[in-house]
């Protein structure tokens, strides 16, 4: 571990949530291209035969552009993610890899402000939001780890710190075998580690 707490698995989570949906959204685009090609292709009416043709060539390419783009996305989210799934295969196991990205989005949920009716700042609510949208667990046999960035503005910060309580009893309901340290600072970062106790 480095001395911010960040592991493999949370430095590369969030490069990971952006080429999956990156991937996702070029197969979505993909598809309807493919479709409009086909059908141009299949085009048997005479008057639009040679704009069928420049049409599907010209389609024919944008789509050659989103598989290269797919494959590319696609392969650089596995050269990421294979070296965590093989080390937790060997070293922790699969379930935790699992458990981790459930939990994750769990607590951010948790987490997540709305306004109340003390009226707190629209601006406030969002940089803590986007803060705790980038929070993120590691579930591993013997230790978790919780780390989330702290806002820039000191405000949307005292939100996340004042919240520190709440969200280690949430972790500690979560993981009772473990032991949860105390919540330390790291510059902007903000980690509370657990070590199992059985």
């Amino acid at each position: 571990m480095k001395k911010t707490g960040k592991s493999y698995f949370i430095q590369t989570f969030h490069i990971n949530g952006i080429l999956l949906f990156t991937s996702m959204i070029l197969v979505l685009v993909r598809v309807p291209f493919k479709i409009i090609e086909v059908s141009l292709i299949n085009e048997t009416s005479p008057s639009l035969t040679e704009y069928s043709k420049i049409m599907a060539k010209v389609l024919g390419a944008i789509s050659n552009t989103l598989d290269g783009m797919i494959v590319l996305s696609v392969g650089i989210l596995l050269l990421l993610v294979v070296p965590e799934l093989i080390t937790r295969i060997i070293q922790d196991s699969l379930a935790n890899w699992f458990h981790s990205i459930w939990v994750s989005f769990r607590l951010r949920k948790f987490l997540i402000r709305q306004a109340d009716h003390e009226g707190e700042g629209i601006f406030k609510l969002e940089q803590h939001n986007k803060a705790i949208r980038k929070s993120i667990i590691d579930v591993r046999k013997k230790k978790i780890t919780y780390i989330v960035k702290l806002p820039n503005d000191v405000q949307a910060q005292k939100l996340i710190l004042d919240t520190k309580e709440i969200l280690r009893e949430e972790i500690s309901s979560r993981f009772p075998d473990y032991t949860l340290s105390n919540f330390e600072r790291y510059k902007h970062w903000l980690r509370i580690e657990g070590t199992k106790m059985r």
